[in-house]
């Protein structure tokens, strides 16, 4: 190997190395919620808003659709007119990460939202991977953690940049191989890494 094929390794991997630190230093504030009668309000609205990035409004229209309740922001704090159910909002913020700012290629949190020819993507600052988002997907509050091994009754939701079917599952991301969006599919988990899980297709219905 020449000096300079070695030299463009070495920044390679140490621009990856860079990569994988600032996704383990990347993380909201926890929200602080108070409740003051029938109302729910989670203070510090705004600072979580400016750690994710992404569009004051676009943000509360996602958590006022999940939890089915009507609200309002003023003076950076979010008005919850009920109470959504224990221990949500902060689940609800990391789906909110996961769907429209996480990066399904490497994981990384550093993205952009744009449109291009009427459809929004996701493009990753990072590796430059773009994806479709897709219009709706409710949190799912009770369930567990997938295992791998198990088969699981799935919903292509989406598709990767390289044409692998993408769904989720309680908390994690799983990519099915051979799977088309739409289709509704049996999978078998075959393994499980620290940002999404990788299916085997077993039937599609």
């Amino acid at each position: 190997m020449d000096e300079q094929n070695y030299t463009d390794l070495l920044k390679k991997v140490k621009s990856s190395v860079q990569k994988r630190e600032e996704m383990k230093r990347f993380q909201i504030p926890k929200p602080e919620t108070i409740t003051e009668g029938k109302l729910t309000i989670i203070k510090n609205f705004r600072d979580i808003v400016g750690v994710i990035n992404r569009d004051e409004s676009h943000i509360y229209k996602y958590l006022i659709k999940q939890f089915g309740l009507s609200g309002d922001v003023a003076d950076g704090r979010l008005i919850f007119k009920g109470k959504p159910p224990e221990g949500s909002i902060e689940k609800a913020f990391q789906e909110y990460l996961r769907i429209y700012v996480q990066c399904y290629e490497c994981g990384n949190f550093d993205t952009e939202m744009i449109r291009e020819n009427r459809n929004e993507l996701i493009r990753c600052k990072a590796c430059g991977a773009e994806r479709p988002l897709f219009a709706h997907k409710e949190i799912k509050y009770t369930e567990g953690k997938i295992e791998e091994g198990k088969t699981y009754d799935l919903e292509i939701t989406d598709l990767n940049r390289d044409g692998d079917g993408i769904s989720i599952k309680g908390d994690t991301t799983v990519i099915i191989p051979g799977a088309k969006k739409g289709q509704k599919v049996t999978v078998r988990i075959d393994r499980i890494r620290k940002n999404y899980a990788l299916g085997i297709l077993v039937k599609k219905a």
